[in-house]
């Protein structure tokens, strides 16, 4: 069974009540119990001031300031509360990883055996399928270059077929070449769309294409970066302004420094 107490703004704290096993033997609370019951009455409290007129002299002040004390001692507490409590886990778990991570473990600092061995395993494979690739590309210029050859000499046929008296041994020759120029484009096609794989796993492995940028030009980017991506690069702006501010500077050109007094 909870019970459900109002906090500020709305705010709910579901509140575990100790179930009974008998009048005069209620278990044990748990640290979690305690936590929630100890922060529940303060935040009751907090409410009361959001709900009534303020504070209005020194001793309500104090009385406030006090509030956020405790309430900040309790979180603390209960932190460390749900940290001891997480241990056994958190322990587990790192148990499990560390048993792991020489078989798997695939990180900037940690890399497991089986990781080790695919990336071996490509470097040897890598080289052959680069060759592979420039042969099919190279196969694909020559394809693309037949196709183009055949597809000029069926239209000239035909042109030439069309011209003077009707002769329809031209005109069949013509045809028959169009047919091979369709032919030769369809190989082309595929010879362009072809791509170097290894089969030997359930799923084929190739290269990809990778696409790297690299700024050489810092000034002609940014007026890039400021027609095309204007509020990406305001929101950096601001916040690199924030983070500037933050760490003690105090006149920038092009930035408005105000203070303000907060808690």
């Amino acid at each position: 069974m909870s019970a459900v107490l109002a906090g500020p703004a709305n705010s709910v704290i579901a509140m575990p009540l100790r179930e009974q096993i008998g009048a005069n033997n209620p278990p044990e609370p748990t640290p979690f119990d305690l936590s929630a019951s100890a922060i529940g009455d303060l935040v009751m409290e907090a409410s009361n001031w959001l709900d009534g007129s303020g504070v209005q002299s020194e001793a309500d002040a104090e009385a406030v300031s006090k509030l956020i004390d405790m309430l900040r001692k309790e979180i603390k507490t209960a932190d460390e509360r749900r940290v001891a409590e997480n241990k056994p886990f958190d322990d587990g778990k790192a148990e499990v990883q560390a048993r792991y991570a020489p078989l798997i473990a695939d990180t900037k600092s940690v890399k497991g055996a089986a990781v080790l061995a695919i990336e071996t395993a490509k470097a040897a494979l890598a080289p052959w399928l680069r060759k592979k690739d420039d042969e099919q590309r190279a196969a694909a210029v020559e394809a693309r270059r037949k196709a183009d050859e055949e597809a000029a000499a069926a239209v000239e046929a035909i042109r030439a077929a069309r011209q003077g008296e009707p002769d329809l041994e031209a005109r069949v020759a013509a045809e028959a070449l169009l047919t091979q120029a369709k032919q030769s484009e369809a190989d082309a096609n595929r010879a362009e769309s072809a791509k170097a794989h290894a089969k030997g796993g359930t799923r084929a492995i190739g290269l990809r294409t990778v696409w790297k940028g690299e700024v050489t030009d810092a000034n002609a980017f940014a007026k890039w970066v400021w027609s095309n991506r204007n509020a990406e690069l305001l929101a950096f702006l601001a916040d690199l302004a924030r983070r500037e501010v933050a760490a003690g500077m105090k006149t920038i050109p092009g930035v408005t420094i105000t203070d303000e007094k907060v808690l």
